[in-house]
């Protein structure tokens, strides 16, 4: 487990803090990270990845050394990699305290911008509310209160889940499709990309994403295999949506989206909201 202990100043206090986002292909990116007071760097958001992680060759030159080891699992595999704690982040006027990286090679992140230099994962974004706005490229922490989907928040494997009609799906900034975990085979034409690396993976039929009686897309999907002991049904990309609001400290985010419809049921089927759902665990 992660060691979130921080102070909340920001939502304490009230105040808003707003960050400007780069948005690459769909990936969200940030200027003037500093980790231990060095920096300022440039930083993936990544809602989908539990830990913040910063290149290797970058953590040694500002004096960061492994403490530990542990294997890193991702949706296309597992690698093992050197990490540290005790670590302060800052981004803006935000300022996280005994923050935990790890240290690894990012050559698939740098596909994205070649100079990215590490990702900010839930480790430092679950301490705080925020506003990830992809539409206007900005970044708001603190207490915000967008008109959208308003949902459920599940934390599943460390990560923010929310319940669609297809299951349990992490919401991810990091991903470009929508993966299904243990989903249908299919031929093998793109290239999955994680910290981990790349699989060679095929785009199903497209499907019908529906998220609290709303129609969000209609959308192809990729299948990769179930983690051992994982309890997510898939990867729901962040770029569906104009913008994400999650109040960690409420446990519920809100999706905003241009085209969401009410959703209509096939015949014999039942759309059914979370809220009306008993499941185990909740």
């Amino acid at each position: 487990m992660f060691d979130r202990t921080v102070c909340f100043l920001i939502i304490a206090a009230g105040l808003r803090a707003e960050t400007r986002l780069q948005t690459i292909e769909g990936y969200p990116v940030v200027n003037g990270v500093y980790i231990n007071g060095h920096g300022p760097y440039r930083f993936l958001l990544d809602t989908g990845t539990q830990a913040n992680e910063i290149d290797w060759e970058l953590a040694r030159s500002i004096g960061l050394q492994p403490e530990y080891r542990v294997e890193l699992a991702t949706a296309t595999g597992t690698t093992l990699v050197g990490g540290g704690r005790g670590i302060e982040v800052a981004l803006g006027s935000v300022r996280a305290s005994n923050a935990e990286f790890l240290y690894l090679d990012l050559r698939s992140v740098l596909l994205v911008s070649a100079d990215i230099q590490g990702i900010l994962g839930e480790e430092f974004l679950a301490r705080f509310d925020f506003l990830l706005d992809l539409k206007n490229d900005r970044l708001d922490f603190g207490e915000i209160e967008p008109e959208g989907i308003r949902v459920k928040l599940r934390t599943i494997d460390g990560l923010p889940s929310v319940f669609t009609n297809l299951g349990w799906l992490v919401l991810d900034s990091g991903a470009d499709h929508l993966v299904l975990f243990g989903g249908e085979p299919t031929k093998a034409t793109h290239l999955l990309r994680t910290a981990s690396g790349f699989m060679k993976v095929g785009l199903s039929r497209p499907k019908s994403l529906i998220i609290e009686a709303q129609a969000i897309a209609r959308t192809e999907s990729v299948a990769v295999p179930r983690r051992d002991g994982s309890q997510a049904d898939g990867l729901l990309p962040a770029r569906l949506f104009r913008s994400i609001y999650v109040s960690n400290s409420k446990g519920y985010a809100t999706l905003v989206c241009s085209n969401c419809i009410p959703a209509k049921p096939q015949q014999g089927q039942k759309i059914t909201k979370y809220n009306t759902i008993s499941r185990k665990g909740d």
